[in-house]
């Protein structure tokens, strides 16, 4: 079932790696675009869970798999830089792994530090944090029209997204392309994105949800594996375009592959 454990934790990069928004009426396109080129500075607080199940049809044994992340960090939009603390657990098949790293993003690369040591946990050319959210979301203003309407003195909308229209709009499709090299197909049982927006168009929160079922065959027989699974990410954006400093970590420059994670 590695394959199986391998595109559930790739849909999970991509919905980290990823944000959401679309087109605008009371609040124009133009002013949330405006909004998120000026956004060169912030701090961010992600939060995300995805749980899933299914069943091996050789001994009708149910797996059970749940995750939940956590990224709270500064990003550099400028530098393209972030740096902050990443946590989380992994419960999988009886198994439970707590982790909490340092990590570094500077572009499409990603450093985790563990046990003293930095190493490159970069998956793909498509991963990332914090500014991608925001690009994702211009991404999708581009694309899709919405109602943006009124509330809480600023403004709001939500946008009934399937996970393909989601990871195309956003260009990070990663995952689906993995999933569909092993002749893999994903159905959207329900999928939304909410972007919460100040009164001058800046995003300061973004949630995303899919009910999902993967389709996988089985790497031994002509049998195809339905896998349930459920995505909740959110992300709360905080000091936008106050001043800080990101240095690269020593020990970066030269960091090993983080093997353990990816492979």
């Amino acid at each position: 079932m590695r394959k199986v454990a391998l595109s559930l934790f790739l849909v999970a990069i991509v919905v980290l790696a990823a944000g959401c928004v679309g087109k605008s009426t009371g609040l124009t396109e133009e002013k949330v675009i405006n909004a998120i080129k000026n956004i060169k500075t912030a701090h961010y607080d992600e939060n995300f869970t995805m749980a899933m199940d299914f069943t091996i049809p050789d001994d009708n044994t149910t797996i059970n798999m749940t995750m939940h992340f956590r990224i709270n960090a500064m990003m550099d939009r400028v530098k393209k830089r972030a740096l902050g603390n990443y946590t989380g657990w992994v419960y999988y098949s009886g198994l439970n792994m707590t982790f909490n790293w340092p990590v570094y993003i500077e572009g499409n690369d990603t450093y985790l530090k563990v046990d003293g040591k930095w190493y490159n946990a970069t998956d793909n050319q498509e991963t990332g944090a914090g500014s991608y959210n925001l690009d994702a979301i211009r991404a999708i203003l581009n694309s899709t029209n919405v109602s943006i309407m009124p509330v809480d003195g600023g403004y709001q909308f939500k946008l009934n997204v399937t996970f393909e229209q989601f990871a195309n709009a956003t260009g990070r499709t990663y995952a689906l392309d993995r999933l569909f090299q092993i002749n893999g197909t994903v159905e959207t049982h329900a999928g939304w994105v909410l972007v919460k927006l100040k009164k001058d168009g800046t995003p300061y929160y973004i949630e995303t949800y899919f009910d999902l079922t993967l389709n996988i065959p089985h790497p031994l027989t002509n049998d195809t594996i339905p896998v349930h699974v459920i995505v909740h990410d959110s992300e709360a954006l905080n000091k936008i375009n106050e001043p800080v400093v990101i240095e690269k970590p020593k020990g970066v420059e030269n960091a090993p592959r983080f093997d353990g994670l990816w492979d």
